[in-house]
C-alpha cells in the first residue's frame, strides 16, 4: 500500500503530483460540505482509467470508492490523469461523495452511468468550481 502524507489537512497518496489548484480546491470542497478530512484520500493517478461500463463508449474520468476500517468508513477520490479536465472531475467525484453521506447509500459496485443523476453531479461540480474560482 502506498504510504500516505497529510498535507492541507487532507490525506493524498505520497509522491503523488497534483494538478495547479487541485489541493487547494480539494480544501474548498472539504470546507463547504464540513467533510471529515481524517476518512478522505485523494488520488491523482496515471493509471490508465477503467472504460465505462454499459452502452456508452469511453472511459471514467474519476471513481470515488470507499471501505470500512475499525467500524469507520474511509473513501477514496481517484482522479485520472487522462481527465481534461481534473478539477472539474475533482468536483464530480466530490458531488458523489456528498450525496453519498447524506443518503447514507455507499454503493461499492460501478455499473452504467445514469444520465439524469450525471448532469445533476456536473451541474454542481460546475457551480463550486466557479465559486471557488470567484473567491481566488
Amino acid at each position: 500500500m502506498a504510504s500516505q502524507l497529510s498535507l492541507n489537512d487532507v490525506t493524498r497518496v505520497a509522491e503523488t503530483e497534483y494538478p495547479d489548484q487541485f489541493t487547494d480546491f480539494l480544501e474548498f470542497l472539504c470546507e463547504k460540505y464540513r467533510i471529515d478530512r481524517g476518512r478522505l484520500f485523494v488520488e491523482y493517478s496515471s493509471r490508465p482509467p477503467p472504460q465505462l461500463l454499459g452502452a456508452r463508449a469511453g472511459y471514467y474520468e474519476g471513481l470515488l470508492s470507499y471501505r470500512e476500517r475499525d467500524g469507520h468508513v474511509e473513501f477514496l477520490i481517484t482522479v485520472f490523469k487522462a481527465s481534461l479536465e481534473p478539477l472539474l472531475t475533482l468536483a464530480h467525484e466530490f458531488a458523489h461523495l456528498v450525496k453519498n453521506l447524506k443518503s447514507g447509500n455507499f454503493d461499492k459496485h460501478l455499473c452504467p452511468p445514469n444520465n439524469a443523476a450525471e448532469k445533476a453531479f456536473d451541474k454542481q461540480a460546475l457551480n463550486d468550481l466557479a465559486e471557488f474560482q470567484s473567491t481566488g
